[in-house]
């Protein structure tokens, strides 16, 4: 975050990661606002989304560096599975529901779902529906 961001009225960070937005929760006060916005693959079975997240990462590391070596990714390019995991959350709508959870507990006061799939040019209404259905329970 910058002094600018500090003393605006709100941020997106570039980087969702619950850690992330704690720190920054703490450096703009209660009173700013707060969003975030969060890649995602739904894959109840997992096989299918390493790939994915991992290609998807690969491209937002130029980016986000700064950032991830402040979190503690010093070695970014090596794109573990902590990294990845980090950028993209995957899995089951509970989990992602999980992943948004932990974003509201750091702070956030709005969390948006980019949803990954290996169809970029094909809209994800299957999985919106999904995740709308366990998300607005």
């Amino acid at each position: 975050m910058t002094p600018r961001d500090a003393q605006s009225k709100g941020v997106r960070p570039p980087l969702g990661h619950p850690q992330s937005l704690r720190d920054s929760r703490a450096e703009l006060g209660s009173d700013a606002l707060l969003a975030v916005t969060q890649f995602v693959i739904l894959d109840a079975a997992g096989a299918h989304s390493s790939e994915l997240a991992r290609a998807y990462a690969a491209a937002a590391l130029p980016n986000r560096r700064k950032l991830l070596q402040v979190l503690g990714f010093h070695d970014a390019d090596a794109l573990d599975d902590a990294l990845v995991d980090a950028l993209i959350s995957r899995g089951t709508a509970d989990d992602i529901a999980h992943r948004v959870a932990a974003h509201f507990a750091a702070g956030a006061d709005h969390v948006s779902l980019y949803v990954l799939t290996a169809e970029p040019a094909t809209p994800p209404i299957g999985q919106w529906r999904e995740l709308a259905a366990r998300l607005l329970e």
